[in-house]
């Protein structure tokens, strides 16, 4: 299933960049290397190498730390912002101590949107959904990536040991709050007047660039966990 939508993401790149330019068509070539590369580190991290995971995901939130107060140095209101970021740091650090199977399907949610979401953007987009703060997400985006996210969800539910309303309530929530880790960071970019929070990653920009939807939603996931066990 991961594999299958790898293949077709890579299907749509080639039909999207026949209508592009060679340095914006080898950008985007370059994106998807870096974005499956990633995929498999942390995947089979999860899976195999629970301690690597850790020192993943600490390296993640030092560095995507130190890009968001340099962001937020710029604008006002950085106390606020800084103390937000350090709630949803210290529950995505609470997320890669849960059990692999809870970190996997928040991975897999937060990954499959991100990509399928900008796919069907690309595709389709015709109407913004926050012109003011992210004028690159659509509405048609939001509406494909979820419609696709949650299908592919529940295709592999029983891998999870979840039946279909749990997989889409927890994966409607997941998707929320990835997409609102998402625009969160594109608020602070344009406040701070930036394009990306860095250069670390090729075809991304910054960590935060590529990892603030996976902070929130694993976040979320990590407060989700803790509720479950009070209840």
């Amino acid at each position: 299933m991961i594999m299958l939508h790898f293949v077709s993401g890579a299907i749509w790149i080639f039909l999207i960049n026949r209508n592009l330019d060679q340095i914006s068509a080898r950008n985007q070539w370059t994106k998807y290397f870096t974005y499956l590369l990633i995929f498999n580190l942390v995947w089979y991290s999860i899976i195999w190498y629970p301690s690597a995971l850790v020192v993943l995901g600490s390296i993640i939130i030092l560095t995507c730390g130190w890009e968001w107060w340099i962001a937020i140095s710029k604008t006002q209101g950085r106390i606020w912002l800084l103390a937000g970021f350090m709630a949803a740091a210290i529950g995505f650090w609470s997320f890669l101590h849960m059990a692999a199977s809870d970190i996997l399907f928040a991975f897999f949610l937060v990954m499959l949107f991100d990509g399928a979401s900008q796919i069907a953007g690309q595709l389709l987009g015709k109407h913004s959904l926050l012109p003011k703060i992210s004028p690159n997400k659509t509405i048609e985006g939001l509406i494909g990536g979820t419609l696709i996210t949650l299908g592919s969800a529940l295709l592999v539910k029983h891998s999870f040991s979840m039946e279909w309303n749990e997989v889409i309530l927890k994966g409607l929530m997941v998707i929320t709050f990835a997409l609102a880790g998402d625009l969160m960071a594109s608020f602070v970019k344009r406040r701070a007047n930036l394009v990306t929070f860095g250069r670390l990653l090729p075809g991304h920009g910054g960590f935060l660039d590529r990892f603030d939807s996976l902070i929130m939603a694993g976040s979320l996931t990590s407060l989700l966990g803790f509720l479950n066990v009070l209840w």
